[in-house]
């Protein structure tokens, strides 16, 4: 079995305490993980403090190259964190060899943006001149989701040190190997000692004691709603900057002269990690005109999916734990009394793991809570739609506002539905994954601030404005 430490400061102290991971197409334990109390977190803020002092003045440039190292560590050693990432997450190797790929492209992406951290001048009259800084913020605490940690953890973790901030992680209890892989990989990069600390821990302790400090100066947080509601109380008092991504009931809207073929490819995406993704495309909208005609296609395509225990042979992947797999098949059962019809899926396939089969479901009320609620598991909800305002008004009726796919070969159409829906990023044609390039806005209750792109380097860095008086006399 697999044995990991804390990642303080450049140490590795023994723990007090550990657990076992197991993994979800088995349930059997693969590593043991050092568990962080509130002194060994307390730690790991004072010597990403300390670190930060020196770090803030290393050239833009150098830092760029501090990460590109860390990507090309990665890819180095994909085969082995890949191994550790499918161990956790019960995802293919394959799927997570693409994880450490996309994880080493963010660092990548950053690198390459290190020096265009800028700040601007202001022309003022007579002899004034006024400039703006960008200025890092200090200790950054990043609070890491399981369902894709290395990716989602590379996201926040990237940007926040390509803007001169220190960085102090908490991975997922559930899946906290390959954030703690990461910090080895950084360390092996030669990233200066207490730049990127690993504290891996219960989200009651280690996550509260990172959410607590009073040196965090900016955190990150993926997750659940009513935990990142909790941080934001707790840290209102301190006023820092908060990233906070908590989940969405994503619309895909299909007309009736969309490309059939194309959407119902793009309505299967929800299965990819059993659809364990906060931007998954949940409540699948078709046109009357179409419904039958392409619903069959869909359901033709779920039925050509293998669901096996073993994550290299399995398209639709094991869900992280017993209880999440409980929860999906609690939900589906309210959805059946509910008054839906399970067209295709349903159940538990077989005893071993935490699969799911992949599942639609037709005829459910707008109300019911499979409809409602972010079920996050391979349960696709189908509806009819008659209009576009009918079916805007729809897709808006809920709580959140991450995502949205349209499907139409109407340009104005397209325009005019964007438009209108209450989403942050509303895809066309296509239902693309979140790239480092672009933003990944949050409306409503899906969360607040935004990583990626350039957004990021704004968010992790503060403007300071500097005022003079230029005395411009010739001498």
């Amino acid at each position: 079995m697999n044995e990991y430490a804390l990642r303080i400061g450049g140490e590795t102290p023994a723990p007090s305490e550990t657990m076992t991971v197991t993994d979800p197409s088995s349930n059997e334990p693969v590593s043991s993980i050092a568990l962080a109390d509130e002194s060994d977190v307390a730690a790991a803020v004072t010597a990403a403090e300390s670190a930060f002092q020196e770090w803030r003045t290393v050239d833009a440039v150098t830092r760029g190259d501090y990460l590109r190292d860390i990507a090309a560590t990665l890819r180095d050693r994909k085969t082995e964190i890949a191994t550790r990432h499918t161990e956790e997450t019960g995802r293919s190797l394959a799927d997570s060899e693409r994880s450490v790929e996309y994880a080493a492209e963010y660092f990548e992406y950053y690198a390459g943006l290190t020096h265009r951290i800028t700040g601007e001048t202001i022309p003022l009259s007579g002899e004034e001149f006024d400039y703006t800084r960008r200025e890092p913020l200090g200790v950054t605490g990043h609070i890491i989701p399981w369902n894709s940690p290395l990716l989602l953890g590379s996201r926040s973790i990237a940007p926040a040190l390509a803007c001169g901030n220190t960085v102090v992680a908490k991975p997922a209890t559930l899946a906290p190997t390959s954030i703690l892989e990461l910090g080895r990989a950084a360390a092996d990069a030669g990233l200066p000692d207490g730049v990127l600390n690993v504290v891996s821990g219960r989200g009651s302790t280690a996550g509260e004691a990172l959410v607590t400090n009073d040196d965090v100066q900016e955190l990150t947080f993926t997750g659940s709603k009513a935990v990142g509601l909790h941080i934001r109380e707790t840290v209102s008092d301190r006023l820092i900057p908060l990233n906070l991504e908590l989940g969405g009931k994503s619309p895909n809207i299909v007309f009736a002269d969309a490309d059939q073929e194309a959407a119902a490819d793009g309505a299967v995406k929800l299965f990819s990690n059993a659809g364990q993704s906060c931007y998954a495309g949940t409540r699948l909208f078709v046109a009357d005109d179409i419904y039958d005609e392409f619903i069959d296609r869909v359901v033709a395509r779920i039925e050509t999916m293998t669901v096996d225990p073993d994550p290299n042979e399995t398209d639709v992947s094991a869900l992280i734990s017993p209880s999440a797999q409980s929860e999906v098949d609690a939900y589906v059962e309210s959805a059946r009394e509910a008054g839906g019809t399970v067209r295709t899926g349903g159940r538990v396939p077989f005893e071993e793991g935490n699969f799911y089969e992949p599942t639609l479901i037709e005829d459910v009320p707008d109300d019911a809570a499979v409809s409602c609620e972010e079920v996050f598991g391979p349960v696709l909800t189908a509806y009819r739609f008659d209009s576009e305002r009918e079916v805007v008004d729809r897709a808006n009726d809920t709580e959140y506002g991450l995502y949205a796919g349209v499907w139409t070969t109407d340009l104005d159409r397209a325009n005019r539905i964007t438009r209108h829906i209450e989403a942050g990023t509303v895809t066309v044609n296509n239902y693309a994954s979140p790239t480092p390039q672009v933003p990944f806005p949050a409306y409503k209750q899906s969360g607040m601030g935004s990583e990626y792109a350039t957004a990021a380097l704004r968010h992790y860095t503060r403007v300071k404005n500097v005022r003079m008086t230029v005395d411009g006399t010739l001498r």
